[in-house]
């Protein structure tokens, strides 16, 4: 049983030594806000699958690596596969992990597009809207003339540097804004909107190019509240947690004055993240009923655009990929959707296999791109060994 760091905390509750205990314990870092289950839990059937543990990869330099070896040298700390539905592998670092919500970052941004959806089918959200006329106060900001979609797609030209590593400057700002990282006593008013609404315009114009801004997706999770004039972990209880049949309450940190940090604080446990990634990739139905309108998952699936994708930062690693509503089309032939969050937090949804995969880690560095390409190697390897492709 891992035991809490004795020097744990606000300033280094991120960083190795410190965070594979603080990942599964982050209320008790940051302030939170609870995303409540419903009463009916979905039965999760299990059906294990010994050639998942004996599988091997090419991993660094071309050595073969275990599927254990490719888990500790990436941190991981849960590794959960469904085929059909049906759990065909589960695998954790410590027994707490299974049991405690974990931290699941940028996963959260693909979690609360998914949930965009639900708001735009009931008509209180329109995607062809702009920001300001959900939010009046960005009137003077970067995003005053920025589109809905546009955010969904983190195509908003702001000015913003999304540096994980910075000491200084607004990546910092920033983080300090969302009570993720100390802040001096006369600046106890810090908070995640108004550092929203002080984001001036970057160099190009909206809509044209694909740029990676975590605050995007922040401002996404405030849209949301203004449309709907609910609590967002309300909302994602209400319209996710409960239909889909979650086993466990889930939670999302709060900045000082109660903002949720939707672009990275959603805290779930490993069994209910699989839950999700299965309702996405059964086109939004669960428990015999359409949680999520399937038309939004396909849009998610296929609606990206290759242009805006091949001008921006990421085109290199999926040259025919896209990104659609804070979901990674990779563009190959099986159309693989991904969520992705640094430390090395992945759902991996193969809709040809009928495979979902959860991976959720510790990894010391908050980004290791020579990893990502071997846990898409071993993603797509787990696919075809459990398809039988």
């Amino acid at each position: 049983m891992l035991t809490r760091p004795a020097e744990l905390n606000l300033s280094n509750w991120r960083l190795p030594g410190n965070s594979r205990w603080a990942f599964h314990h982050v209320r008790e870092i940051i302030a939170s806000e609870e995303i409540a289950r419903g009463d009916a839990v979905d039965r999760l059937d299990s059906e294990i699958d010994p050639a998942v543990a004996a599988l091997t990869v090419a991993g660094l330099g071309g050595a073969d690596w275990s599927l254990q070896r490719w888990l500790d040298e990436s941190g991981s700390d849960a590794l959960l596969v469904a085929h059909r539905g049906k759990l065909v592998h589960e695998w954790y670092a410590d027994e707490a992990i299974e049991e405690n919500p974990f931290i699941i970052f940028s996963v959260s941004k693909s979690m609360t597009a998914t949930l965009a959806g639900v708001l735009v089918e009931q008509g209180l959200l329109e995607t062809s809207k702009g920001l300001v006329d959900y939010i009046p106060e960005l009137a003077a900001s970067g995003y005053c003339d920025a589109s809905v979609q546009q955010l969904l797609d983190m195509v908003v030209s702001i000015d913003f540097n999304e540096d994980y590593l910075a000491t200084s400057g607004n990546y910092l700002d920033y983080r300090t804004a969302t009570a993720w990282h100390p802040c001096a006593v006369d600046a106890i008013d810090q908070n995640l909107h108004d550092f929203l609404c002080s984001l001036g315009r970057g160099k190009g114009a909206h809509g044209v190019r694909y740029e990676y801004k975590s605050p995007n997706s922040d401002l996404l999770g405030w849209v949301l509240e203004r449309a709907s004039g609910a609590r967002l972990a309300s909302l994602f209880s209400r319209y996710l947690w409960q239909p889909m049949g979650a086993e466990a309450d889930a939670y999302i940190t709060v900045d000082r004055k109660g903002n949720p940090r939707s672009a990275g604080g959603i805290c779930v446990r490993p069994r209910d993240l699989l839950r999700f990634a299965e309702l996405v990739r059964n086109r939004g139905y669960a428990n015999g009923r359409q949680v999520i309108p399937r038309s939004w998952i396909e849009d998610c699936s296929d609606g990206g655009s290759l242009e805006t994708w091949r001008v921006g930062e990421s085109a290199k690693e999926f040259p025919a990929g896209s990104y659609r509503n804070k979901w990674y089309q990779t563009g190959n032939e099986h159309r693989v959707m991904l969520a992705i969050g640094i430390h090395s937090q992945w759902i991996y949804i193969n809709p040809v296999t009928e495979v979902t995969v959860v991976k959720l880690s510790s990894q010391d560095e908050p980004l290791r791109l020579d990893l990502d390409d071997i846990n898409l190697q071993a993603f797509t390897r787990i696919s075809n060994v459990v398809s039988d492709v």
